[in-house]
Parts: structure tokens; sequence; C-alpha cells
């Protein structure tokens, strides 16, 4: 199977088509092909590699490289682990809610969730409790939102929750260069996260879609005006999010890290990293007393296109987004109903 990820196209090929491919490394003429290939299959060459164009897994000198072509360009060096696995997990099919249930039926009928990890021969020392403070409250407090008040995040919220995130809070001499630093921590101070955020419902903010700028601590504003349709567009089989205050957009910039790094590996920490922005961004809302929520079932090229960025060297990887706590609800984890908790007794803190 032969893949061209840029593309995101894919076909099957019979080893010698592989082969002719493999020449096809270095600007090749079809009868210098030809000279290379057994004599046998020659003749068919001229025919295969109009097949091979078609496809898009040979380009010609003659004609324009596609802008995705183009695009996966800049991550040659982390090619092709980073360039698979990117353009691969882009733009999947996600299960409808009826369709979740059906497979959970399935599963549960022929394996058991899988449990916590224990040693059971190893010596256990039990932990003193937890220490109480402002802290640990914000932390156990953080919980996932699916249903909101209709009263508005104010400006003020949003800022403050921006700021903690993702602003840059100092700058750091490394060399003949400043580094920002953030709340959140940074393979070598790339920081290749940015915060778009699309603004639903926000007290002395105009609805729209905006860019966080992270050194200035300001919106710039990208287009007015937006919709909960077109929010739910973003987040498939997930709508219940669509009604929150405002919403933001996580995307990784990789020539951040490719400045610095040249190993796909590199790759990795653009994940971590947005992780660690995400639960920032959650711990930020709950000491506010707001109601956030994170998502990574994305509509990715939907989101890139409103974004104007081109999927590949800035792409999209997580939302979260944030709104008010419905009236009287100590947390709200479904779009209806309640879910039944219990604490931890070896947690309670002291």
């Amino acid at each position: 199977m032969i893949r061209n990820y840029a593309l995101g196209t894919a076909s099957p090929v019979k080893p010698v088509v592989a082969a002719v491919l493999d020449l096809c490394s270095e600007w090749q003429t079809v009868d210098a092909l030809k000279d290379a290939v057994h004599p046998d299959f020659s003749a068919l060459l001229p025919h295969l590699v109009t097949r091979l164009v078609d496809r898009s897994l040979l380009i010609r000198s003659d004609r324009p490289l596609d802008a995705r072509e183009r695009a996966m360009g800049a991550l040659d060096q982390w090619g092709p682990e980073a360039g698979f696995f990117h353009t691969a997990t882009k733009n999947v099919r996600f299960w409808s809610p009826q369709e979740a249930v059906r497979e959970r039926r399935k599963h549960n009928l022929t394996k058991p969730r899988p449990g916590l990890k224990r040693y059971p021969e190893a010596t256990r020392i039990d932990l003193p409790a937890p220490r109480d403070n402002e802290f640990a409250q914000v932390a156990v407090a953080r919980r996932t939102w699916r249903r909101f008040s209709k009263t508005p995040v104010t400006l003020e919220d949003l800022s403050t929750t921006l700021a903690l995130t993702a602003g840059v809070q100092q700058w750091v001499r490394l060399g003949d260069r400043e580094a920002p630093l953030k709340t959140s921590p940074s393979g070598g101070a790339c920081h290749p996260i940015e915060l778009y955020v699309v603004v639903r419902k926000v007290r002395d903010l105009g609805a729209g879609l905006y860019h966080y700028a992270a050194d200035r601590h300001a919106l710039e504003r990208l287009r007015r005006g937006t919709s909960e349709q077109r929010i739910r567009e973003y987040v498939p089989h997930s709508g219940y999010f669509a009604r929150a205050s405002a919403v933001v957009l996580m995307t990784a910039v990789f020539k951040r890290q490719l400045w610095r790094y040249s190993y796909s590996r590199a790759y990795r920490a653009a994940l971590v990293e947005a992780g660690h922005v995400c639960q920032t961004f959650c711990l930020a809302a709950t000491s506010l007393g707001l109601a956030p929520f994170s998502v990574m079932a994305l509509a990715d090229s939907i989101i890139e296109r409103d974004l104007g960025i081109d999927g590949i060297t800035e792409s999209v990887l997580y939302a979260a987004g944030v709104g008010c706590p419905p009236a009287g609800t100590e947390w709200a984890p479904l779009p209806r109903g309640k879910l039944s908790v219990r604490d931890n007794p070896r947690l309670r803190r002291r």
C-alpha cells in the first residue's frame, strides 16, 4: 500500500511498482526509467507513469505542485513518521451517540473495562493524607461541563483565563534571543500552541472569531459574528458544547519546534503541550467559578478553513471552552441528568 500522506490518498501496488517509485526518489525521464527496469516491463512504463501521476504518487516537473505537498515539505525533517501520523489521524469519522451506545454494549459483553494497575507482591507504603489548600480545592473541583447557564461569561473572566492559560508571563534571554515563559511547560521553550477564540456570548465583546496575541494580551478579530450551528459543525456529535460562551481552538505552529528539533519525536511534544495548555485553561476557569470543558473530536478541515491555516504547517489539535454553570447546579457532566459519584477515602485531604 503506497500512501501520499500529504494528500491523504492511498493505492495498493505490486512490488514492481514500488521499485519504479524508488527509482523516482530523484528526477527521472521515462526513457531513463525504461533503461532501469526489466525489458519485459519497459513497454508498459509510460502508461504506468501516467497512472501514478493521476493517483498523486508521482509528480511531474512541468506541473505545479499541490499546495498541500508544498506545505508537507516543511515537515520533511520529521518525515515520514510525523507526516503520516499527522494526516492519517485527521478528519476521521466520529461515532454518533447512538453508535457509541451500540459499540459500548458490544464491548461490554465481550471484555471488561481495564482496571487500575497493581503490584500485589510489592511492599506498599501508604502515603499521608494530602494537604488541603486553595490549589487542591481548584484541582479537585475541575470537571467537564456539558450544560451551561444563559448568563454570558464576562470579558474580565475570559481575559483572566486566557492570560493564565497562554499569556507570555516573562521573557528569558537565551544567547542572542529571548524566549517566552508561560504557565505551562514547553519543550525548549518553543511554545508551538496558538489560541483562537470563538466568541458566542461574552459580555462586552462582540461575537466572532479572534486570535489571542499571547505577548500583547489582546484579541485580534479575524471575523465578525458566529453561530451555534457553526460551532456544532466544529465538534461533531457534541453540539451541547455550542451553548457555551466561548470555544478556544488550540493549534500547533510546527516550525517553532522544527527550528530547534530535527527529529520526529518532537511532534509528540506539540500533542503533549496541547494537553498542558488545556488543563491549565480548565483549572483557570474553575478557579473563577466557571464551567469549562475540553474536546478532541474535531472537524479538523472545517476549523482550519475558518482559521485560514493550511492544516499542515499549522494544524488544530484540541479545543476547550467555557460557560457559566447553570443556577443551583454543582456539576452538569451530561447534556441532561446527573452522574452518581463517590469519594475516594484514600485521598481525603487534611
